[in-house]
């Protein structure tokens, strides 16, 4: 017997809601294995975002999944990832770029889970579900042992991406 499908959920105004065909201007995923520390990083932000969002913004906990996550990006005009990444800089440095600038410098590490984030991205492309805006947001993870905290450095950063989210959001395109 096969594995069960996994479930991803989209909260759209503090409520869970689960295969509901909505509008959506800008979709922010949180990508990261939230029971290895600072790795949950994105699955950590959008539950801080879940109070803090307009309704025409779909928050979801990508987890570690990767194709998975094309039916969010379908029709989405603005796709936000946030994700760990290990640099080597100080914990909780944050970094926000597209996936062009990543192509240019290719030996850049998108996060933790490059290969993942990259084939969901190409994949989106080739199936003409991409969005026109895609933005990354990555924070400089400092532990990756197994846990369901972040550390201090990374979970003080919180606001901050957050604004930084806001930032992207009411950016004229």
């Amino acid at each position: 017997m096969g594995a069960a499908p996994h479930t991803l959920y989209m909260y759209l105004l503090g409520t869970e809601m689960r295969g509901m065909e909505i509008m959506k201007d800008c979709v922010i995923i949180g990508i990261g294995n939230a029971l290895q520390g600072d790795d949950g990083v994105g699955v950590h932000t959008i539950r801080y975002l879940q109070e803090r969002m307009a309704a025409n913004v779909i928050l979801v906990e990508g987890g570690v999944y990767s194709l998975d996550l094309l039916t969010w990006l379908d029709g989405a005009k603005h796709a936000i990832f946030i994700d760990a990444m290990d640099v080597g800089d100080e914990p909780g440095s944050i970094y926000r770029f597209s996936p062009q600038e990543v192509l240019e410098r290719p030996k850049t590490p998108l996060s933790v889970h490059d290969l993942g984030l990259y084939d969901l991205i190409a994949a989106a492309k080739l199936l003409d579900q991409c969005p026109e805006h895609i933005t990354i947001i990555a924070v400089q993870v400092k532990s990756l042992a197994m846990g369901m905290e972040l550390s201090k450095e990374v979970r003080e950063v919180l606001p901050r991406i957050y604004n930084l989210v806001l930032e992207e959001i009411n950016a004229p395109r």
